[in-house]
């Protein structure tokens, strides 16, 4: 074990037991000052209490979404959101962070025929100078290299952005689910929902990755923070059991205020 990752180690094992010690703060969430102390205080319900038989949908799940890179998702979540996508049958997702494009792939097998994912990443010729909440500079990655080549590639419209402050006229009020899982600081984050919120149509979801994390990736706290604040102004937002989403969705909201006033 080399010197920096036993540090590291050390680190976070007195930070866990150890009140005010902490692993340092992204820039991104320099607001946020003790990262370890923002709860998770959505309320936590099941994929099937949310989605009533939504534990019993057929997912399509090809071979190539098997994990090979450590930022790529976890296959049990992937399928989670292909169950999502089942039961919702959106005609249009944006998702904000595509990454090797595996949630993409997801979406776009279990979407029905002749919808449309628009995904936003950054442009890989920008990466070395991008500026972000960690700092500066995006290591390598293979943009989309899980839809390329497949039946589903046709559904998948890529586009870059490399901006805080970018918008889409041409997405405002058109689309029926927004997947945020790109820059995860606090800043960005908010910045992401705010969008999804202009490119949803009436009734549509939004989904987060990473709202729960490990005090190894405290970056994510940006997520929590931002999706609390979410759910403090708007309600309606849920942890979804087993998994590391976050979910809004005004259907459930409409019926669980009905059953309340029965």
């Amino acid at each position: 074990m080399s010197i920096r990752k036993f540090v590291d180690k050390w680190h976070r094992s007195i930070a866990k037991r150890v009140p005010g010690i902490h692993p340092p703060v992204a820039t991104g969430n320099r607001r946020i000052e003790k990262p370890h102390k923002v709860r998770f205080s959505l309320p936590t319900l099941s994929l099937s209490e949310i989605f009533s038989g939504c534990d019993n949908e057929e997912v399509a799940f090809l071979p190539r979404l098997i994990r090979t890179h450590k930022w790529a998702m976890p296959e049990h979540e992937l399928i989670t959101l292909g169950a999502i996508t089942k039961v919702l049958q959106p005609r249009l997702v944006v998702e904000f962070g595509t990454f090797l494009g595996g949630s993409t792939l997801v979406f776009a097998s279990n979407m029905p025929e002749r919808s449309k994912i628009i995904t936003f990443d950054i442009d890989p010729s920008a990466r070395k100078t991008h500026i972000h909440g960690m700092g500066v500079g995006v290591p390598d990655f293979d943009l989309g290299c899980l839809f390329r080549g497949t039946r589903y590639e046709r559904m998948i419209e890529q586009r870059y952005s490399n901006e805080l402050n970018f918008y889409d006229k041409n997405v405002e009020g058109q689309a029926d689910l927004v997947f945020v899982d790109a820059d995860h600081t606090y800043d960005f984050v908010k910045k992401d929902t705010q969008l999804a919120v202009r490119f949803l149509k009436p009734g549509g979801s939004i989904l987060w990755h990473d709202y729960t994390w490990e005090l190894s990736s405290s970056e994510c706290v940006g997520v929590t923070q931002a999706v609390n604040e979410f759910h403090k102004e708007v309600g309606g937002c849920y942890q979804i059991a087993g998994t590391r989403f976050a979910i809004y969705t005004p259907s459930l909201v409409a019926n669980r205020s009905r059953t309340t006033a029965a």
